[in-house]
């Protein structure tokens, strides 16, 4: 149900921010509606009145992720930076993105290997990030970059890394025994990703 009202869009809100909580102490696997509308501060009916399960829920969590990392992407891109800097930017706006919705984070990695329906629209948001980052590497490719990779596949193995890495650092802690550094683990994958697609072919 859409929440058309202010009252609706408050207690909305209330849910979604309840998810996050909870998915983050107990990932999705473990979450419970009713652990989510205690979070919230309301009932367990009230939060049918919103989704129909807690993959719907997830879904619109994901969809805010989505729009939220796609517009910091593109942030760089539209001021004009040299491609390598602004795709240091975009990369760093991805993850920052990721850092503050660590819940979302551990919900869609869940998720997605369990409920075919959040599967199946997770897939379809990922493949508007795909189709942007095949076009960033064509970008390159006029310019004499990457000769000869396959973009949408550079473009796929790209963000599975970044995907995971975040995953790995922001949603389970990291490594065992490395210390974290936001900076350090940031300038790592960005300097990967700059790597892949900025580099040109030896001479002869």
């Amino acid at each position: 149900m859409t929440a058309t009202t202010s009252k609706g869009r408050a207690t909305d809100e209330a849910f979604k921010d309840a998810a996050r909580l909870v998915f983050a102490r107990d990932g999705y696997l473990n979450a419970k509606i009713s652990d989510i509308a205690e979070a919230a501060g309301r009932s367990p009916a009230s939060f049918y009145n919103y989704y129909d399960t807690k993959a719907d829920l997830l879904i619109a969590l994901a969809e805010e992720f989505h729009a939220e990392a796609t517009s910091l992407a593109a942030l760089p891109f539209q001021a004009g930076l040299a491609r390598p800097e602004a795709l240091r930017e975009a990369v760093a706006g991805f993850w920052r993105t990721y850092a503050k919705r660590r819940g979302e984070l551990i919900g869609i990695f869940q998720a997605a290997m369990v409920e075919g329906r959040f599967r199946d629209r997770w897939l379809e948001l990922r493949g508007e990030a795909i189709s942007r980052i095949a076009g960033e590497v064509r970008a390159a490719q006029a310019h004499g970059y990457c000769p000869g990779v396959d973009p949408v596949m550079t473009a796929s193995a790209l963000s599975a890394m970044l995907e995971h890495f975040c995953y790995i650092w922001l949603g389970q802690g990291g490594e065992r025994d490395v210390p974290f550094d936001d900076e350090r683990a940031l300038d790592a994958v960005a300097t990967i990703w700059q790597k892949a697609v900025y580099w040109r072919a030896e001479p002869g």
